[in-house]
């Protein structure tokens, strides 16, 4: 059982998924709306949380005028709990990895650019079942507080869709398990 799992066994779930938010956070701070929305705890409990924390000098907080934001405050006192807590995971290669065997999965094509909590994905082939594809994602989502949102196209489908403009923008085949043209 990894260190995180038997944490959360132990202690409040809800106050490492606090901890969680906080620390892997990448804007510099998050107001509290940002934190009880990516611990998925109610707003009254998260402050409550948050100002324990404040008080054992584990999170700083940032006053701007009458707005605050938080912030994890690494220190000898807490460099342990960063280094639990702090997730260099590439998710989507996790998504890739799980998913990779799926029969008839060609391609998965990120649409646009990978946000701090989301990313949208196109999965090319022919028939995909989506129940592995819906599992992983809700895994994802409920481990790591990422959203995955798939879309599933047969190749004639992707081909036929660009063409019409409808995937413009940025498009980065992530994984391909065979060559395939158009994409």
């Amino acid at each position: 059982m990894q260190t995180i799992e038997v944490l959360t066994e132990l202690f409040d779930k809800k106050i490492l998924n606090v901890l969680d938010a906080v620390i892997n956070d990448k804007s510099g701070g998050m107001y509290l709306s940002e934190v009880s929305k990516f611990a998925n705890v109610s707003p009254a409990t998260t402050y409550r949380i948050i100002n324990k924390l404040v008080k054992l000098e584990l999170i700083e907080e940032i006053k701007i005028k009458r707005l605050k934001l938080y912030k994890f405050k690494r220190s000898g006192k807490s460099e342990f709990l960063y280094q639990l807590f702090k997730k260099d995971v590439k998710i989507l290669q996790m998504f890739i990895d799980k998913i990779k065997d799926v029969p008839e999965l060609q391609a998965v094509v990120l649409h646009g650019e990978e946000a701090k909590d989301r990313a949208n994905v196109l999965l090319i082939g022919g028939s995909i079942d989506s129940g592995k594809i819906k599992e992983t994602c809700s895994e994802i989502k409920e481990n790591y507080n990422f959203i995955i949102a798939p879309l599933i196209l047969t190749a004639e489908q992707y081909d036929a869709m660009s063409k019409m403009g409808l995937y413009s923008g940025k498009k980065s085949i992530i994984f391909e398990k065979k060559q395939n043209s158009g994409l």
